[in-house]
């Protein structure tokens, strides 16, 4: 099954075409679009109220170029949401999301850098991050992995030549990702105006969103800076890259997910614990709509622009972790000779409890690349027998 090029094709393409309704059309017809329209075209234009209920002027200019202003003063409130604590439960899952987008991230990059996708449209890594920010994620991603099922012939017959890259360009994707992601994240998050004011802090929410840019920007300055010499195993590059996503998809994974089970599940003094030690914007009141997605049918509405935006980005996460994951079983698939599709979907779903969609996805392609390697080492050894 996940060895048939042209079925998995249609499922992306099918997974493609249904996130514009879960993602785009669904958000309007439960009214969060009409909530974010009320702030900014009210006069004056504000943001979000925060857990305070503080009324916050909308700052109109970033770049004196106004349609990319206009874009920015639209896009503004929605980020808003995220970074000011008022609805813990979309706190807590963007933590887990943005765990999940270091995983996704670092297997763009991975693709773009390997010798076998050069010249290849996959190899535009900073452009399809970029589409992530423009597009909704979860429609990008399966339109990226249909495009790299079709065209990148390399992963038909996988090599350690053609799924490596130079070891620089490898070894340096967790450092561009530290700087150019996870760092402005956590910048965007300091709260206002305690530590600076309401402008400042809407001007860090919008250069977050160019974090592909940032990405690109402190990948070129490391791999320029660093000695060549620093990475003189490509292998090794390739596996300290993986460790290091995983690692951040695994923390951000289990901690999410420990953390609203114990505050649904737990015994009493676990929560109570919980309860006196977490700060407000991380202490949900309903654990379970961190992980439980909006009513895709219906007429339900709503009742404030944080549930919408946590709406949006748990089908935005869904759509993106299930297309990748089934893109990264189909690369391990169809280079074994036996295509042995219940382990691979067993060890899917362990790879999903230990690291989420995205992180299992990647888990499962440095699993294709282990085997290439074992493969060819086995090839080399039997030649030097001979």
């Amino acid at each position: 099954m996940f060895g048939s090029t042209a079925l998995l094709a249609a499922v992306l393409a099918g997974l493609a075409l249904s996130s514009i309704y879960f993602i785009i059309i669904l958000q309007f017809q439960n009214g969060t679009m009409r909530i974010l329209d009320i702030y900014t075209t009210h006069n004056p234009a504000i943001l979000p109220p925060g857990p305070a209920g503080e009324s916050i002027a909308l700052r109109h200019i970033y770049t004196n170029i106004w349609p990319l202003d206009a874009l920015i003063n639209r896009l503004t409130p929605f980020f808003w949401t995220l970074v000011t604590g008022v609805l813990p439960e979309l706190s807590l899952f963007g933590v887990y999301m943005a765990g999940q987008l270091v995983a996704s991230e670092t297997l763009l990059l991975l693709e773009g850098a390997r010798r076998g996708n050069k010249g290849r449209v996959v190899s535009y890594s900073t452009l399809w991050g970029l589409a992530w920010q423009n597009l909704p994620w979860g429609f990008v991603q399966p339109v990226y992995n249909l495009v790299h099922v079709l065209g990148a012939r390399y992963s038909e017959d996988p090599t350690p030549m053609t799924i490596t890259g130079t070891t620089d360009a490898i070894g340096s994707i967790p450092g561009a990702v530290v700087v150019g992601y996870i760092l402005p994240s956590v910048i965007m998050c300091i709260p206002s105006p305690q530590y600076l004011s309401h402008d400042t802090h809407q001007a860090l929410v919008f250069a977050w969103q160019l974090f592909p840019l940032w990405i690109w920007a402190a990948h070129t300055f490391i791999t320029q800076l660093t000695p060549r010499s620093t990475w003189s195993n490509p292998i090794k590059a390739l596996r300290n890259t993986y460790t290091f996503a995983l690692l951040v998809a695994c923390l951000s994974h289990l901690s999410i997910v420990a953390l609203v089970l114990a505050l649904i599940y737990g015994p009493a003094d676990v929560q109570k614990h919980l309860r006196d030690t977490l700060p407000p914007s991380f202490l949900p009141s309903n654990p379970a709509l961190v992980f439980t997605l909006f009513k895709p049918f219906g007429k339900a509405q709503v009742s404030e622009l944080a549930v919408g935006v946590l709406s949006l980005l748990q089908y935005d996460t869904v759509f993106a972790g299930f297309s990748a994951l089934l893109w990264a079983t189909h690369l391990l698939c169809s280079r074994r000779k036996n295509n042995d599709v219940l382990n691979v979907v067993l060890g899917g779903g362990i790879l999903i409890l230990l690291f989420g969609p995205c992180g299992a996805a990647l888990a499962t392609v440095w699993k294709r690349d282990e085997e290439v390697f074992a493969e060819a080492a086995r090839a080399r050894k039997g030649k030097k027998d001979y």
